[in-house]
């Protein structure tokens, strides 16, 4: 019948293994009752595979006599409903069998119902459980995020008080730098004043008149004669200049080389002797840095050198196109910047002091200098080197051959003029 063809074989499965266990029992007690070959393999296996279902079936369909005699033994503990109608078959077992069929599998499906609407709340609390996690973690990252973004600005704020400090420590060694610069420039012209005054007092002296009645041989002092007192102006001080202020001319003198020589011996301590003039070392560049380059450059004005710059061969070489003055400016403006980001004590010399608008420019932080009339740059920037101590490290700026051979040779540093513009 059409509808119990519809009857799946899986809805028959306990009546088909209850069947299997009959016949290997028969086959066991050697009953002398035919059982179905088909059921045979069966023997043994705990469970009949899905695919032997329908084969097992037709065998049991085809053999009454075996049919019947599982049926007597079908047992409701051992066979379930839809198992007994159909080995027991009686009178409308087919509807009845149908109608079972019907029932279990309404009544699995609500049981696959309920156990995908259980799979689905076990879900649902996991994907809550999930959310509730995400949303701590994103809560704890926030507060994280949170913190890390306060120590960021905790840690600019101490790298702006850090540079400001930076700062305000370049600005005190420029200034101490510019002191020491302004005390040596002091020392050099309180010797070159002294020198003029010592110069003109003899010859002043030797070419005035003879007071009457004194011979020239008793007017004139002696080889044995005192020297005068220091700080006291000599007694034959040339005629017209001011006692008081010829003595606090050499006092000051007397002050300023005092204070340098307190700073910068010239004896060996304890046995009066002169020292020996040392040679100045030029500094080392860091491994793999050749000293034409930028790099070399740049490690050389962080260093504590004196940085002497050939003020035109450095302008002409970069600003060739500009007038003279608009060339001084901008290197000028260009060294400024260097000394303010390195802290270097830098110092810029140019030709001619005559040079119109030469001393317009005031720098706070590089010192200027104008080579006088008749002389030129490259010797003042010699003189600048042969000036600073021994122990002072120099560096020169400069494309200059002959001046790069000079300072070369008393111990300086030498940058190309092309190295500095890089920098700048």
């Amino acid at each position: 019948m059409p509808e119990l063809a519809d009857v799946e074989h899986r809805h028959l499965r306990s009546a088909i293994e209850f069947a299997v266990a009959m016949a290997e029992e028969v086959q066991k007690r050697k009953l002398g009752v035919d059982v179905p070959k088909e059921l045979r393999p069966m023997y043994g296996k705990p469970r009949i595979p899905k695919s032997a279902l329908g084969k097992l079936r037709r065998a049991i369909d085809r053999d009454d006599a075996f049919r019947e005699l599982v049926a007597r033994g079908a047992l409701p503990e051992l066979v379930d409903e839809a198992g007994r109608l159909w080995l027991q078959r009686p009178s409308g077992w087919e509807q009845q069998l149908v109608e079972t069929v019907r029932r279990t599998e309404a009544d699995e499906e609500e049981a696959d119902a309920r156990s995908a609407l259980r799979r689905e709340e076990k879900r649902r609390r996991a994907a809550e459980q999930a959310a509730v996690r995400v949303e701590a973690g994103a809560i704890e990252a926030q507060a994280l995020a949170a913190a890390r973004a306060a120590e960021i600005d905790q840690l600019r704020a101490d790298l702006g008080k850090a540079d400001d400090e930076l700062a305000a420590l370049r600005t005190e060694l420029i200034d101490v730098r510019n002191e020491a610069r302004h005390a040596r420039d002091r020392e050099a012209a309180a010797r070159a004043r002294a020198e003029r005054l010592e110069a003109d007092g003899p010859a002043t002296t030797s070419s005035s008149p003879t007071p009457s009645g004194t011979s020239p041989a008793t007017s004139a002092p002696t080889s044995s004669a005192e020297p005068p007192e220091p700080g006291r102006p000599p007694a034959d001080a040339a005629p017209g200049v001011d006692p008081a202020d010829l003595r606090r001319a050499i006092e000051a003198a007397d002050a300023v080389v005092r204070e340098l020589r307190s700073l910068l011996p010239t004896q060996q301590p304890g046995d009066g002797s002169p020292r020996r003039r040392r040679r100045r070392q030029p500094l080392p560049l860091p491994g793999g840095v050749l000293a034409s380059s930028a790099e070399a450059a740049r490690a050389l004005l962080r260093s504590d050198a004196t940085v002497l710059v050939d003020g035109y061969n450095v302008a002409k070489l970069g600003w060739p196109d500009l007038a003279l003055d608009r060339q001084r400016a901008v290197l000028l403006e260009g060294v400024e910047n260097l000394a303010r980001r390195f802290g270097a004590d830098l110092t810029v010399v140019f030709d001619g002091s005559s040079v119109i608008g030469a001393h317009a420019d005031r720098h706070r932080t590089v010192r200027v200098a104008y080579s006088p009339e008749g002389v030129t740059a490259d010797d003042v920037i010699r003189d600048e080197v042969a000036r600073l101590p021994v122990d002072r490290a120099v560096v020169v700026v400069t494309n200059d051959a002959e001046i790069v051979r000079d300072v070369k040779a008393v111990g300086a540093n030498v940058v190309p003029s092309n190295a500095l513009l890089a920098v700048m």
